[in-house]
């Protein structure tokens, strides 16, 4: 009985609490008058009374509900609707990625339900809010296929008991594949950075059985073929995340040949630039700043590029990258790249593995110091995202949003 009733105040005071926080400017004078004087109406009470029963707590809240809930979701949804109407208008529109028939629809759903709320204005809360998913029904669809043409992606999100959240997209990711050419002891490795960590293990525990028979000289050089893509950090597993994977990778064959394409950003950097031997696509995009392991930049790529890849902001563009030394091939397509990136792993893998491994000091002697750094600072992988305002939310990683 204690417990009910601890949650129950629990309830009333947040609900307190949002209404003391709500901006009313909006609203017509009489109704933001009925919401500000309930509200301190309950607040008093709840005040005089710290022993009030469940039962009392909670008509209390209805109560509350009844009257400031009505008016303030009678007018939350009234300006969902005015809001995307005006999202809706020509010189707006003509940004988004809308068909003619998907802009119909939402303006009429918006309109019909604004036409509702405007004639219904004493609807209760559990009319208001039927209604209100109504209208999502209606729109919610179209906005998602809106979103996804925009390189979102769709999903659905767990909250556990112990507030831990997992996602899980609609559109399951491409198994990463491990290849492996026998005659040239060459391995391939395809992925992109929403490969599942039970995937990624697996090609390690197959790589570890190749690479034990290091008297046959089974792996001398492995392909690391990366399509990279701007992932939200709740969908990249924790191999990537945390830099374990391009860490087991590098404890399992002598020489890494990087060859990536796409969008650029987070941990696509970490599988970068831990390889040994880094070739790009013409078409792929490199955002700034990078924030994977940044104390190590300075020797990987020298003070000065260092310097630029974590202070600036914005996209690069890869012959700039090639001329910065942080790329040494880039070719025209992806296709072309990745078979360029297969031919010199061949020339690598031709000598033993003392050889090879001495001739990997030479072009990249510190990639080993930045994959280590890596792991011990994964949340280099990420940077704060920023809230509307521009100001970030503290505690908040996630990889910045590419448009």
């Amino acid at each position: 009985a204690e417990e009910a009733k601890r949650k129950a105040k629990e309830m009333l005071e947040h609900f307190l609490d949002m209404l003391r926080d709500g901006d009313f400017s909006s609203f017509a004078a009489a109704d933001r008058d009925r919401v500000l004087g309930i509200t301190r109406e309950t607040s008093r009470w709840l005040g005089q009374n710290p022993l009030a029963s469940e039962a009392e707590l909670i008509a209390k809240r209805k109560e509350l509900t009844d009257v400031a809930g009505q008016i303030v979701g009678r007018y939350g949804i009234a300006q969902r609707c005015r809001e995307m109407l005006e999202g809706l208008e020509p010189e707006r529109a003509s940004t988004r990625n809308l068909e003619e028939s998907e802009k119909s629809r939402l303006k009429k759903a918006a309109a019909d339900t604004l036409n509702w709320v405007d004639s219904n204005q004493a609807a209760d809360c559990e009319a208001l809010l039927a209604r209100y998913r109504e209208f999502g029904g209606a729109t919610d669809p179209v906005l998602a296929e809106e979103a996804v043409r925009g390189g979102a992606v769709t999903g659905r999100l767990y909250i556990g008991k112990d507030g831990t959240e997992r996602f899980e997209p609609d559109a399951k990711p491409a198994a990463p594949r491990l290849l492996v050419d026998r005659e040239r002891n060459i391995a391939v490795v395809e992925l992109d950075e929403l490969a599942r960590d039970e995937d990624l293990k697996n090609i390690l525990d197959t790589l570890a059985v190749l690479t034990a028979k290091a008297s046959k000289g089974e792996i001398n050089a492995l392909v690391l073929n990366v399509k990279a893509v701007a992932a939200a950090p709740m969908l990249v597993g924790h191999l990537l995340r945390s830099g374990a994977f391009m860490v087991g990778l590098r404890s399992r064959v002598s020489c890494i040949v990087g060859c990536i394409s796409g969008k650029v950003v987070g941990p696509a950097w970490a599988l970068l630039l831990g390889a040994d031997y880094r070739v790009a696509s013409a078409e792929a995009e490199l955002h700034l700043p990078v924030t994977t392991a940044p104390e190590c930049l300075q020797h990987l790529l020298g003070p000065g590029v260092a310097t630029h890849l974590c202070m600036d902001f914005g996209t690069m563009h890869v012959q700039d990258a090639l001329g910065l030394g942080i790329f040494h091939e880039v070719h025209p397509t992806a296709d072309q790249a990745s078979k360029s990136a297969y031919e010199m792993a061949s020339r690598i893998a031709r000598y033993a593995r003392n050889s090879v491994r001495e001739t990997m000091m030479v072009l990249a002697r510190d990639a080993q110091e930045f994959v280590n750094a890596i792991q011990d600072n994964p949340q280099y992988l990420y940077i704060p995202c920023e809230s509307k305002e521009g100001k970030g939310k503290e505690g908040v990683k996630a990889v910045m949003r590419v448009a």
